[in-house]
């Protein structure tokens, strides 16, 4: 059977029209309909917290006693017995001030007192006779009454010339400046042949074989610990790693410093023999005898936003739908820089959306990414603080 040639050709036109409007349209498929956007935003569960067992504050090592030694009196130094770096025994000499001068003013206190004693001798016994010629009424009244005050008077210079010598042999003694207890000289401040002028610091000296740890606690810190005398504590030094030392409360201020809002604490240890601790070192001081407390639910700070009445407010994931939807809640203080308190409104058992809260609308479709939660380890010289507290 023989095809009909007119109608293979008009199918062949028809076929190739058709590909040259779809050239000329430049072959553009037909529009998707627009796809919905959804947003990404961090979850978390509000998380339990419980009440922490130790705080660790920054110090500083003193030495127990720290002493400014000067003298008691002016004078020229001539003699510097004792150089920094000395272990000296309490009574020890350090300095001697030139004592010629005050020799020879207890000398000429000495002469007057040898010559009043001679007077107030003399004018006793002139009383004692005016007295007896009173009794039988041979002198008058006028001249006993005078020989009384020569007498008295003689007395009280006598009294005087001593308290005057007493001073002077103070200041000759005064004139040797000694350790006021066992330690090591550690500044000299003064040279020899200089004029020392009374109360001007010459040498410092302190006392090592105890030491003392000075620490600051904040307000918010205080009230949390028992203030006991005598509580233990670990110390820690910087440059001593694995090292841990034992300290006891001395003392402590109930005032707290206007500038800084922290309580001044000193604890005291036995320095080690092999003096591994010095004055000026850092430190950490542990502490772990504190009130009990509650475990508190916390949530990070930027999970919270206010509404316009200023109240607290979070957004909670929905996991079924896949919405968020806000939540008023009671906060409490802040727990750390990054995580508030909250005293209600949660079960713990929410998912809190902790970031990016305020782009949210009420029924938003969001995406979950759920924060991971790492355990951590505690390190073995964690575990030493607390076999020693």
């Amino acid at each position: 059977m023989r095809r009909n040639p007119c109608k293979t050709f008009t199918r062949y036109l028809s076929a190739f029209t058709t590909m040259a409007l779809l050239s000329c349209a430049g072959g553009e498929a037909a529009p998707e309909p627009d796809t919905v956007k959804i947003s990404r935003v961090p979850v978390a569960n509000p998380r339990l917290i419980e009440p922490q067992t130790m705080h660790t504050y920054p110090g500083e090592i003193k030495a127990w006693k720290e002493t400014s030694l000067s003298f008691r009196v002016d004078g020229p130094l001539v003699e510097i017995a004792k150089k920094p770096g000395e272990a000296v025994p309490q009574g020890e000499l350090l300095m001697q001030l030139d004592p010629r001068d005050y020799r020879d003013r207890i000398r000429i206190l000495e002469a007057e007192l040898d010559g009043a004693l001679a007077r107030a001798n003399k004018a006793s016994q002139d009383f004692a006779r005016a007295k007896q010629l009173f009794e039988k009424d041979v002198i008058a009244k006028a001249d006993y009454d005078l020989a009384q005050s020569a007498a008295a008077s003689s007395d009280a210079v006598v009294k005087n010339i001593r308290a005057q010598l007493s001073v002077a042999r103070h200041q000759l003694k005064d004139t040797s400046l000694r350790a006021p207890y066992d330690g090591i000289v550690t500044a000299r401040l003064a040279e020899n042949h200089e004029m020392i002028r009374a109360g001007q610091i010459v040498m410092r000296m302190h006392d090592v074989t105890k030491l003392k740890i000075d620490t600051n606690i904040p307000e918010n810190d205080i009230g949390l610990l028992v203030m006991q005398k005598g509580s233990k504590a670990v110390l820690t030094a910087p440059s001593l790693k694995n090292r841990l030392f034992t300290a006891t409360l001395k003392e402590w201020s109930t005032e707290a410093d206007k500038t800084t809002r922290t309580y001044g604490v000193t604890f005291m240890l036995q320095a080690p023999e092999d003096g591994s601790l010095l004055p000026g070192m850092t430190a950490e001081i542990t502490l772990q005898n504190l009130k009990a407390r509650k475990p508190v639910m916390t949530v990070p700070l930027d999970a919270v936003t206010a509404d316009r009445e200023g109240n607290s407010v979070i957004w909670l994931y929905d996991e079924k739908s896949g919405l968020v939807a806000s939540k008023k809640i009671i906060t409490g203080e802040m727990y750390d820089d990054k995580k508030i308190i909250v005293n209600g409104g949660l079960d713990g058992n929410e998912l809190v959306v902790t970031g990016s809260v305020h782009f949210l609308v009420e029924g938003m479709q969001v995406e979950p990414s759920i924060s991971s939660k790492s355990d951590r380890k505690r390190s073995g010289n964690q575990q030493r603080k607390d076999s020693l507290l």
